[in-house]
């Protein structure tokens, strides 16, 4: 006979902190399963093919971690699970705590967003011999709670907590499988202000290089190269503070194009006095326009894109659950 259990509840007691460069992060949650009519069978809760029986709590001790980041780095807190009755129900009731493995995109970093999936398994394959399912509950309650959220500083929950309920595919054997999906946004303000702000000041005052004659081509390279010491320097002490991954992210790409720009205007400082001196004070008027334009819509790119991802953040939300 195939066990149907619902998961009724799903609270995320305590996330500690993210890490986005272990793809990780930990917690401790309480979660709830209720299996219907089973109180009369609590001792003898599954029947295996030679007549043999187990007790519900055997069948509460096959359900385990399901994206723990190492083996065992998610741990039962008590010691062993509670199962109690309810009417004619049987509810069991799991405390777990540990690091979770969560695979994680950081090419919006610093306005990305992280979904934090906590996934269980039932070790009763779906047509094994004690098969077994896992519904979410109609009237189901999954909440984050706000006094558990740790790194408040560094991210903020975002939407609802959602249950979600499936099955899992392993060498060709089907497992069913349920969790709880939370989506965290991150605190920008910090690597806005120390990082992309000071980058923009250093692009934008290389235009003060345009104050000097363009006959006049090694006082607009003398600060036009010390600019982009200082960005190199600053770059290299700002680099701890940028996830270390082998993508480019929107905020790399930023430092990029700021630091290309300020080549370009040292290449034009070098390359003016060669065009003669008719053509001298145009081709100069011409590069700071298409220069100072350039500039305009890096900083506009980059503030576009962290209003969008803003935008699609507020359209994102929904989902079940409970409100955090």
């Amino acid at each position: 006979m195939c066990t149907y259990a619902e998961l009724e509840r799903f609270d995320v007691l305590k996330i500690q902190f993210v890490d986005t460069v272990s793809q990780s992060f930990h917690a401790r949650c309480l979660l709830q399963l209720r299996v219907r009519g089973a109180k009369d069978r609590r001792d003898s809760f599954v029947t295996f093919k030679d007549g043999a029986t187990e007790s519900v709590e055997w069948f509460a001790g096959r359900i385990e971690v399901l994206n723990s980041f190492e083996h065992d780095s998610c741990k039962l807190i008590d010691e062993k699970p509670t199962v109690r009755d309810d009417g004619e129900d049987l509810l069991i009731q799991l405390r777990f705590e540990g690091r979770f493995n969560q695979p994680m995109r950081l090419h919006a970093f610093p306005f990305d967003s992280q979904e934090l999936s906590i996934e269980f398994i039932i070790l009763c394959r779906v047509d094994g011999p004690v098969p077994a399912e896992v519904n979410v509950s109609p009237r189901v309650s999954c909440r984050l709670v706000d006094s558990g959220f740790a790194p408040r500083f560094q991210w903020r929950p975002k939407g609802k907590v959602r249950c979600h309920a499936g099955t899992h595919e392993a060498n060709g054997r089907t497992f069913p499988k349920f969790g709880a999906t939370v989506r965290v946004a991150r605190e920008a303000r910090f690597y806005v202000t120390n990082v992309a702000l000071p980058t923009a000041v250093f692009s934008g005052l290389a235009f003060t290089l345009f104050a000097a004659q363009p006959s006049e081509p090694m006082e607009r390279l003398s600060v036009a190269f010390t600019l982009l010491l200082t960005m190199a320097a600053y770059k290299i002490t700002v680099a701890g503070m940028i996830p270390q991954v082998s993508y480019e992210t929107l905020l790399d790409r930023f430092l990029l194009y700021n630091f290309f720009l300020l080549v370009a205007m040292a290449i034009a400082s070098a390359v003016l006095p060669q065009v003669g001196q008719e053509a001298e004070d145009l081709a100069d008027r011409v590069c700071l326009a298409l220069l100072g334009a350039v500039w305009c819509l890096i900083q506009a790119w980059f503030v576009a894109k962290a209003w969008s991802r803003e935008r699609s953040e507020r359209l994102r939300r929904g989902g079940g659950g409970l409100v955090i």
